[in-house]
């Protein structure tokens, strides 16, 4: 007997069809684990051009009149708001002005001009004390409310991005002292309305949505890194960042150092209709992570799902990530190691979520990503999933994905080209590809490991692009040059498109959407997202959301898409599909009769990839081995595919 199979792999392989050997022809290779999820992206806190329509939200440097020193602990109070006079800075000059020297070889700025609307309750002599000036103030006795107006100049060299608003013969109500400070502040860019609603700035949204990224990851827009306290302390969940509080920045001054509050995730989600990827803080307490649960559950869109991830990068020992220390000692005090810690974190977050979200909810609205360190794939990971295995059960019944960082870089040397820097890149990514011998760490021994363990989202990237940071100034002209040429767009697709989706990764999420460009890095996009076509990654990550890719014609959320993994299968598969549009949708399947075994599923889904299981149940109980066809029917399209049973 011959069956031909589509699957994983090519080649000539028998199988075992009804108690008969079969010679089973591999025709295809699907795409590794499941079909390509597309691109992500993390976000960051404030993006480079703005994030909040209210400057204040993003910003929180306080400093003292006259002497110009930080505010102190008791300055502030329990919201974050000053108690003294103050003053209010932003400082966007590119990286070194204030050491006399510029980075970036086209010295750019943003532009921050034009009318900003401010307000705060109390009362205070305001005035500009760097760029700019303040006019119509206005002082309303009967709402103890102050108003005014800020006009910044645009663009210019020589110190442009430093702002400064002064409030002294401060009082915050009619009954406080002078200099008793201010509430409620406000800055209100040009172009809303004084009294506008709206979180978010339009060009943030457009930048997420023009084309649709896949997911976003909130690492850094929520202060993840260094949030947590020394061990044994805790996060409560009465300890997080609120909507209320004077700014989303880090408030570490009154005991707040996580960023942006859960509720302006989920605000952000819904208003892209984007899949959000979470990273809950080590030191979390079962109860926060039970309410973060019951918060996304109750006002995340019922189509979006959930990507969650422990913290982030808890095998970094760098001065910033004291969650790998706290981890550490965690696992002292529990008899574990560091690595079975990590593992043990991230099965109770599965645990938890599926406890509020109901039986069913993992690896599909709710997708639990373990991630760790791309070269220790052996002497990390394998540790990590044997733990599991050992102490829970079968690592798929928890886990979504594995996922690593794929980064890139070159021209460290001096001297080195455009060219040059290009030609690293790419050498680079290429060495990434794979490795099976040595650490074994490679892309492909990721995504082998994933597909081994049938992981249904497969090998993701929670980080990648460029890596041309460390603080180091050699050749800096050049590498910032790299950056924004035509070259390193395709660069960036080659490291996505051929060295990723087309080995069978999954989700890749570019790090990050802005940036400035300097000795730090030039990790964004862009580094305007008010003008985010200034650089070619930003185009060359449209190209691959669209699928007008360099290598393949494949559309990831272009088009619509059906796949199933591991096919043949046993005991179930994985059943992926991806619509460009929001519709109503159903998948079923049918025997070889056309007679239909089961419903999956029949209700509306956002744009983007979804995931469905099937384990061989018809309504009645289990089906036989055997031929099996499912359908996708999303509005007018339908098409259907086959799959093999092998029990």
């Amino acid at each position: 007997m011959l069956l031909i199979c589509i699957t994983a792999g090519k080649g000539v392989r028998m199988i075992h069809y009804n108690g008969k050997s079969v010679l089973c022809i591999l025709l295809l290779l699907t795409c590794g684990a499941v079909m390509a999820a597309g691109l992500g992206v993390n976000i960051s806190l404030p993006e480079r051009g703005g994030t909040f329509v209210d400057v204040v939200k993003e910003n929180h440097r306080w400093l003292a009149p006259g002497s110009w020193a930080a505010l102190e602990e008791d300055d502030f109070d329990e919201r974050g708001w000053p108690l003294v006079n103050a003053m209010f800075l932003i400082d966007a000059r590119p990286v070194a002005e204030w050491a006399g020297e510029i980075d970036d070889p086209d010295n750019y700025r943003v532009d921050w001009s034009g009318v900003y609307t401010c307000s705060f309750s109390g009362q205070a002599a305001v005035q500009s004390q760097g760029e700019g000036t303040v006019r119509n103030v206005i002082f309303d006795a009967d709402q103890n409310r102050t108003t005014f107006e800020y006009v910044l100049p645009e663009p210019h060299e020589d110190g442009y991005g430093f702002f400064v608003l002064s409030f002294t013969q401060t009082r915050r109500t009619p009954e406080d002292d002078l200099n008793s400070g201010l509430t409620d502040f406000k800055m209100i860019r040009p172009g809303y309305d004084t009294d506008t609603e709206q979180i978010f700035t339009d060009d943030l949204i457009r930048a997420l949505t023009t084309p649709r990224f896949a997911a976003i990851r909130y690492k850094d827009f929520t202060g993840v890194d260094g949030c947590d306290p020394a061990f044994p302390g805790v996060l409560e969940w009465a300890d997080r960042k609120l909507p209320t509080d004077a700014s989303q920045a880090r408030l570490d001054l009154i005991g707040k150092a996580d960023g942006a509050a859960w509720e302006y995730v989920i605000e952000l989600a819904n208003a892209t209709q984007i899949d959000p990827w979470i990273n809950i803080p080590v030191s979390a307490t079962a109860d926060y992570v039970t309410q973060l649960a019951l918060l996304f559950k109750e006002n995340l869109h019922p189509d979006l799902d959930i990507y969650v991830e422990s913290s982030n990068e808890v095998w970094n020992t760098a001065p910033g990530y004291e969650q790998t220390q706290y981890s550490k000692e965690q696992a002292s005090t529990l008899g574990i190691n560091e690595r079975e810690n990590h593992a043990r974190r991230t099965v109770e977050l599965a645990q938890i979520f599926e406890s509020v979200y109901g039986a069913g909810s993992l690896n599909d609205k709710i997708r639990i990503v373990l991630c760790s360190h791309a070269p220790m794939l052996k002497w990390w990971v394998q540790p990590m999933l044997d733990y599991i295995k050992k102490t829970y059960g079968d690592v798929n019944q928890y886990l979504y994905a594995l996922a690593c960082q794929t980064y890139y870089s070159g021209g460290a040397e001096a001297g080195e080209s455009v060219d040059k820097i290009l030609q690293d890149c790419r050498s680079s990514i290429n060495s990434q590809m794979d490795e099976p011998s040595g650490n074994q760490a490679g892309r492909k021994q990721w995504i082998a490991k994933a597909a081994e363990l049938g992981l249904p989202g497969g090998f993701c990237s929670y980080e990648g692009g460029s890596d041309h940071g460390g603080g180091s100034t050699t050749n800096l002209d050049n590498r910032i040059s790299a950056e924004r040429s035509a070259g390193m767009g395709e660069i960036f697709k080659y490291n996505i498109d051929d060295a990723f989706f087309q080995l069978g990764g999954n989700l890749a999420i570019q790090f990050t959407l802005t940036s400035a460009y300097n000795r730090y890095g030039c990790w964004g996009l862009t580094d305007d997202i008010a003008d985010p076509d200034r650089n070619a990654k930003f185009q060359a990550a449209r190209d691959l959301i669209t699928g007008a890719s360099r290598v393949g014609s494949r559309a990831f959320l272009a088009g619509y898409h059906l796949a199933n993994y591991p096919n043949p299968f046993n005991p179930r598969t994985a059943i992926v599909f991806s619509i460009p549009q929001p519709e109503h949708v159903t998948v079923e399947i049918f025997d070889l009769a056309g007679k239909k075994v089961r419903t999956l599923t029949d209700r509306f889904y956002a744009v983007g990839q979804h995931a469905l299981h099937w384990d061989g149940a018809a309504q009645n109980g289990l089906v036989a081995s055997g031929v099996y066809f499912y359908r996708l029917q999303a509005g007018s399209f339908v098409k259907t595919k086959s799959m093999l049973l092998l029990r």
